[in-house]
């Protein structure tokens, strides 16, 4: 998929599935992120797998917008999940990209 857009908004009912009502704030949606400001380091994925080629030509060359998710970041802008649609992202030419910000750490005891 080739686009001049320089953005592609998730759907609102993605956003909408992480509002935990016993934890507010817990999981923050946040449209519109730049994607050069995520951080990516193996240490902080739930699923430190290598990025596959052909998921990622899958998601960029089958496009769809029901499907388009937001990636999962911490507070810090590092990537917890979502290695393929941020490297797809990047590769459809996109500057910006719908994130879920997740705050759980304020939620475990220590």
């Amino acid at each position: 998929m080739k686009t001049k857009k320089d953005y592609i908004p998730s759907p609102e009912h993605f956003k909408n599935l992480t509002i935990f009502r016993e934890y507010p704030g817990a999981f923050i949606p946040k449209d519109k992120v730049p994607i050069d400001k995520i951080k990516i380091s193996k240490k902080h994925l739930d699923f430190p797998n290598p990025v596959d080629e052909e998921e990622v030509s899958y998601i960029v060359n089958d496009f769809c917008l029901e499907g388009w998710e937001p990636i999962m970041i911490d507070k810090d802008y590092f990537l917890t999940d979502g290695q393929h649609r941020l490297e797809a992202a990047k590769r459809i030419g996109l500057k910006y990209i719908d994130v879920i910000i997740d705050n759980t750490e304020q939620f475990i005891q220590k």
